[in-house]
């Protein structure tokens, strides 16, 4: 493990702890590049040239090891630069999620998982799994695939208002990208029941490792979304009661 940084005792965010590694800060947009582009080389800047904002943390161990200028994948928040309160001249950070679990909406809002799980939570919609990915037809969207509980009888379009009310309240640049850009970019597919349970039953059964075992939240893959949409309705009979998915945008 890689100490970075630790809580301090009015537990307003976190200090670095600058004698344990060297830190380097790429800006969120340079990181992005760097995704879109393996060959462009982000521009990194220094632990006292950061500003308020969003980076993707790379570290050089002082103390040697296995990696050196190591991109950890890890997205954190500058929230200030000293602690004011506790008088600590060193810039305070957060974790936000791994590089690799925002999701891009038109160049415009990045969701975390965090983001969108919160936005079910308040919904006060009763589920129990989800999952999302960002897709691409003729505009850019956000897709949910839900599970519903057992006595949940929403319809899909309920779900959908529902939890783009939420991220709007949320996430200010994902509330902007309707009046600026036209766009409603949640869908949602309802799944049959019991799709994750049979998923990870599954796994299990092929002898899949405890990281297999259940579908990620962000970013499943194809055959991940059609075994949940698919594939857990052949393991079983279908019943007349049974959800059949249904696919609502946002209004």
């Amino acid at each position: 493990a890689v100490l970075i940084a630790m809580q301090t005792w009015d537990y307003q965010g976190m200090t670095f702890i600058p004698n344990l590694n060297f830190f380097e800060f790429i800006p969120e947009q340079e990181s992005l590049k760097s995704r879109e582009d393996p060959l462009y080389q982000p521009s990194p800047v220094l632990l006292d040239e950061v500003k308020p904002g969003d980076y993707e943390l790379a570290i050089t161990s002082f103390h040697g090891g296995p990696f050196v200028r190591y991109r950890l994948g890890h997205m954190i928040r500058i929230t200030s630069l000293r602690n004011e309160e506790l008088s600590i001249d060193i810039p305070q950070m957060t974790f936000l999620s791994r590089v690799d679990d925002m999701i891009d909406i038109a160049g415009f809002t990045r969701l975390t998982e965090k983001t969108i799980w919160r936005a079910l939570e308040n919904s006060g919609i009763a589920y129990k799994g989800w999952t999302v990915r960002k897709e691409v037809k003729e505009k850019p969207m956000l897709h949910l695939y839900l599970e519903l509980n057992e006595n949940g009888y929403l319809t899909g379009e309920q779900v959908a208002t529902a939890v783009h009310q939420q991220l709007k309240k949320l996430d200010t640049p994902y509330a902007e990208l309707e009046p600026f850009l036209g766009l409603q970019p949640l869908q949602v597919t309802l799944l049959p029941e019991n799709a994750f349970q049979d998923y990870t039953l599954r796994q299990q059964a092929a002898g899949a490792d405890l990281a297999h075992l259940k579908i990620p939240h962000i970013n499943p893959s194809d055959s991940m979304l059609d075994f949940l949409i698919n594939g857990s309705r052949q393991a079983v009979a279908i019943s007349k009661q049974e959800r059949q998915p249904e696919v609502i945008s946002s209004k």
